[in-house]
């Protein structure tokens, strides 16, 4: 018999979830059978496909349009995926936004809006959905590489990043004897519009790719693989561990 995860009959918050590596876990945890809940800051005709996409599969998906950084807002949805769902069993902190600005170029209010959405979103989702993770259930952090060496773009995102890497272990310290797993995953380079910005055509992505360990630029399929076995039943003893899914680029890049 084939080895299967199966999320079936689970509900999935996912941050960031219309466009991708949110979109790709959504997808992937949809395939494994869970109910979706796509949290993002703009809903447009391609997060409505992606809510079709998903209901096609045969499970049950819900957009749900939030600014994560702000608390009413956050409150407000998680009153409407309680209505929708009764409780939730995974939740993606995924959201994330760059503004590349170095210590002396960026202003306080691009400092505020990165670490507002990556470290305070992290923590308003997680502390509102958790109370509805009553039969226990999993807190993933998609965070980056950046927290262990810099980097990134922008000093903000490092530092946001490194502040959510330490809600999940205070999360473990406080809900782990409650049924309640925190794990992070730690991407990097990975495919995706934001890289694209930097590495816009496919010869681009291709030739950075020959400067990683593996000899390839990350898919947003790799970290969605990496959330559906962490959000599993298989994962239920890892619980505060950091998982790098980086092509091997954290120590052993060949880079110049």
């Amino acid at each position: 018999m084939a080895f299967e995860i199966s999320l079936a009959g689970k509900t999935a918050v996912v941050t960031g979830g219309g466009r991708g590596i949110g979109a790709a876990i959504c997808r992937k945890m949809a395939t494994a059978g869970a109910n979706i809940v796509i949290v993002d800051y703009a809903v447009d005709a391609v997060v409505e496909a992606l809510r079709d996409e998903l209901c096609a599969m045969g499970v049950r998906a819900m957009i749900c349009q939030c600014d994560i950084s702000n608390e009413e807002n956050v409150i407000r949805i998680m009153d409407d995926i309680k209505a929708e769902f009764g409780s939730v069993d995974i939740v993606v902190n995924n959201a994330g936004v760059l503004i590349s600005r170095t210590m002396e170029e960026i202003t306080y209010a691009d400092w505020k809006r990165v670490t507002g959405v990556i470290m305070d979103g992290a923590f308003l989702i997680s502390k509102y959905a958790m109370p509805m993770m009553n039969k226990g259930g999993s807190v993933i952090m998609v965070s980056s590489n950046c927290a262990i060496n810099g980097g990134g773009g922008s000093v903000a995102y490092p530092a946001a990043k490194s502040g959510m890497e330490g809600l999940a272990r205070q999360i473990v310290i406080e809900y782990a004897g409650k049924g309640i797993r925190a794990n992070i995953i730690q991407p990097c380079v990975i495919d995706t519009d934001m890289f694209r910005l930097r590495y816009p055509t496919d010869e681009d992505v291709a030739n950075y790719g020959k400067r990683m360990p593996v000899g390839r630029v990350g898919t947003p399929a790799d970290i969605a693989n990496a959330a559906v076995f962490l959000a599993s039943d298989e994962a239920s003893y890892i619980c505060g561990v950091t998982l790098q899914v980086d092509g091997g680029r954290t120590y052993y890049a060949k880079m110049k």
